[in-house]
């Protein structure tokens, strides 16, 4: 087979899988759908391309048995790397960080030696739990405003999260927040959550994996901005 004929065939494997795992219509355009989603948009001109080239192929008659244009390898591998990439969509517990390597601290726990942790570590969140849930965070803005708000200087030896609890909460924030899933929650619908807390100017600091995926849930395992980073490509 040539490449042409090897490209054809794995573009019509990719509609195959959109449609059966996206549940589209014969008349809906995957490349315009996968342009459109999140976890694709960075491939759009890939795609589009791909898209242009297969029309080419499928509707332009040949010169003499051979087609206008000869798709390379690399196009191929992109095709078979997409297809790829829609059948083992990742879960959130693909990509967590596990509950039993987070770094958490409980109300109790101490302020001055969780930041000289989270420093060491290169944390910009701690989560503060009771039992097994969740009830807060911790970051530098928690601190700061801790410190402007009452006007102290400097953070004593003793303070705990209980005495600072008034600026730790999980959603009295003003450009920041966090949301909850599941571990069957698929990444790309964690990027969706992502991409609407950002339309509506806030930041998304940390994914809490809960065995609900509610606030109330027991904590199962995080998932920071980098994770989702990290996972992705073609």
């Amino acid at each position: 087979m040539t490449n042409a004929e090897i490209f054809i065939d794995k573009y019509k494997q990719l509609e195959e899988v959109v449609r059966i795992t996206y549940k589209l219509k014969d008349s809906d355009s995957i490349s315009y759908y996968l342009s459109s989603k999140s976890e694709y948009k960075r491939f759009q001109d890939e795609i589009k391309y791909c898209q242009d080239v297969r029309n080419l192929l499928n509707h332009k008659k040949k010169i003499k048995d051979t087609f206008a244009v000869e798709p390379n390898q690399q196009m191929i591998d992109f095709i078979d790397n997409l297809i790829e990439k829609i059948k083992k969509r990742l879960k959130c517990s693909d990509i967590w960080i596990p509950y039993t390597t987070v770094y958490w601290q409980p109300m109790s726990g101490n302020v001055k030696d969780a930041m000289l942790t989270m420093k060491k570590n290169m944390f910009t969140h701690t989560p503060i739990l009771e039992g097994k849930r969740v009830i807060g965070v911790f970051d530098e803005n928690s601190i700061f405003t801790y410190l402007t708000t009452e006007e102290i200087i400097e953070v004593d030896d003793v303070l705990t999260f209980e005495d600072i609890k008034d600026h730790i909460s999980l959603f009295d924030r003003e450009m920041e927040t966090f949301v909850f899933v599941k571990a069957t929650t698929y990444v790309e619908e964690l990027e969706k959550k992502i991409q609407e807390e950002f339309q509506k100017n806030k930041r998304v600091g940390m994914a809490f994996v809960t065995d609900n995926g509610r606030k109330d849930g027991v904590l199962q395992g995080i998932i920071t901005p980098w994770d989702i980073i990290a996972h992705q490509g073609i």
